[in-house]
């Protein structure tokens, strides 16, 4: 693919949350054996589709079929749990903040599936594991660390679609366009 865009529907959460997450990842994340790489807070959110590369030609099908989904949307709260190493302990690729599943939540998933895969976007085959990924590692040493408690509930306003840029220094991300939650 020659001139191809990056992209994901995510909600991000409020600056102050994504400033709460960071600094209490960045201290329990000193008891790993593993160096990590924490993320920067204004990249904290949830992913709620990851649609992947796609040519830059599609963009403007893309957005209408995300702006589209606007009025069937309900209100979502991200009810935080716990930071863990996710997937699983066994095998971690990232520090997560683990979130607590809804059936709003899941409806969102949904209608965003279904929009996307009507113009040829190919639906995620795994199950919906809500997360926030707080910090990446290389390479993950043998782990033995519990959960981290960490209880936060906060009502989102809005998703987005949005363009990601990977590099040396990190991701950047870009809105291309968000719509509110009712």
């Amino acid at each position: 693919m020659s001139d191809c865009l990056r992209l994901f529907v995510g909600i991000f959460p409020s600056q102050s949350t994504q400033k709460q997450l960071h600094q209490a990842a960045a201290s329990w994340c000193k008891n790993l054996q593993t160096e990590v790489r924490l993320l920067k807070p204004e990249l904290l959110h949830l992913t709620v589709k990851f649609i992947g590369n796609v040519e830059s030609t599609r963009l403007n099908d893309l957005t209408t079929a995300f702006l589209k989904i606007s009025g069937n949307l309900p209100s979502v709260s991200l009810d935080i749990k716990q930071f863990k190493l996710f997937p699983n302990q066994r095998k971690p690729r990232v520090v997560a903040a683990d979130i607590e599943r809804s059936p709003e939540l899941n409806y969102l998933v949904q209608c965003c599936e279904e929009s996307f895969s009507n113009l040829g976007i190919i639906r995620d085959p795994r199950a919906f594991q809500p997360h926030i990924t707080l910090a990446r590692a290389r390479r993950w040493q043998k782990e033995n660390i519990s959960p981290y408690t960490f209880r936060l509930v906060e009502p989102i306003e809005s998703i987005a679609l949005v363009h990601s840029q990977l590099s040396r220094e990190g991701a950047k991300y870009r809105v291309i366009a968000s719509v509110p939650l009712n």
